[in-house]
């Protein structure tokens, strides 16, 4: 009787401790998971984002790959990113899914969780690792994506590891819809918003920026500022929709007849600028030569003045220069450029 007794205990003691051991594992990945919800928020772009939910599927729900997939409309699921238990590495595995792959209803949009066996039919991979799970990701704009895991030894997938991997790609999602409208608030600060050219915010600091490559590197940069001949009479015999037009014409036309490395901007009102690093006179007259012909083509005039920086300028010194010939090509008549004179 007493044998049956510490029999009993024993056998007590010894589940007492496996539940032990499984709480403390479970604290301890309820602990990742929660670092990771912090990380995914915290993160300063998609990479950093995509890091920190596979390091919390592959540590917290204990697989052992994680993937991260980009939904594709016409190629369907690209793989991006993958997790090797150090760090996030751009990942090399191919996009092809076996015909029956289970990642089919997720791109179809038929289902946001889906989970199984690598023995299954419906197994997502070509290598897929025992137990697998995976999770769509998708903002309420902009790009989704798929949040893969798999080599998990459990044989069937709790309803934890289930609600964990939703809760990760949920918080992905929040925060990718972050970091999107992050970007675009930056986007309209810097850019006008009827053109979609740099505002003169932007331009302040990118001139700043082409002076300071024009000096370590030593090369030549011009710096235009271009006035719209007429446009007064444009808005008053032809109404303001038509102006706002002849802006966006006038921006298209500085977009397509200079070179990529040019940047354009709209100033103010009917006012533009054009920074062209690494140019000389020559270079100055062949692009001239193409706005004017966009413009013509366009119905549209202007009068441009440019000035060569000196290794002395800053945005305050070189905008007033090309300002002042843009009067010089306003009294030669209009529709037509002038350089400005070497600073004093």
């Amino acid at each position: 009787m007493a044998e049956e007794g510490i029999a009993f205990l024993t056998e007590r003691i010894d589940a007492i401790e496996r539940e032990r051991d499984e709480l403390l594992v479970k604290s301890q990945r309820l602990e990742m998971l929660q670092r990771s919800f912090v990380d995914i928020i915290a993160a300063p772009d998609e990479r950093r984002l995509a890091a920190a939910a596979m390091r919390g599927a592959w540590l917290g729900l204990g697989f052992s790959r994680a993937l991260w997939f980009a939904i594709e409309p016409a190629n369907g699921l690209s793989a991006v990113y993958e997790f090797d238990g150090d760090a996030v590495i751009d990942s090399e595995y191919g996009g092809t899914l076996p015909e029956a792959s289970s990642l089919v209803r997720v791109l179809a949009n038929d289902s946001d969780v889906v989970t199984g066996w690598a023995g299954d039919f419906d197994a997502p991979l070509f290598d897929t690792r025992r137990r697998y799970a995976a999770s769509a990701v998708r903002p309420n704009a902009g790009e989704s994506y798929v949040l893969y895991v798999d080599g998990s030894n459990e044989r069937t997938a709790s309803a934890w590891t289930v609600a964990s991997l939703r809760e990760l790609a949920t918080h992905a999602a929040f925060a990718l819809e972050r970091l999107r409208m992050a970007a675009e608030l930056e986007r309209l600060a810097m850019h006008d918003p009827l053109t979609g050219l740099m505002n003169r915010r932007a331009l302040a600091e990118r001139l700043e920026l082409e002076l300071a490559t024009m000096r370590r590197a030593n090369t030549r940069l011009a710096f235009a500022m271009i006035d719209v001949d007429d446009f007064k009479r444009i808005n008053d015999t032809r109404g303001h929709a038509a102006g706002d037009d002849a802006l966006r014409d006038f921006a298209r036309v500085l977009c397509e007849r200079t070179r990529e490395t040019d940047v354009p901007a709209r100033y103010a009102g009917d006012e533009f600028s054009l920074i062209m690093p690494r140019i000389d006179e020559a270079g100055i007259r062949a692009i001239m030569q193409r706005i004017y012909e966009g413009l013509a083509s366009a119905g549209l005039r202007a009068s441009i003045g440019i000035a060569f920086a000196e290794a002395q300028d800053t945005t305050e010194t070189l905008v007033p220069r090309a300002d002042e010939a843009v009067y010089i090509a306003k009294s030669a008549g209009k529709n037509t450029y002038r350089l400005a004179s070497h600073a004093e």
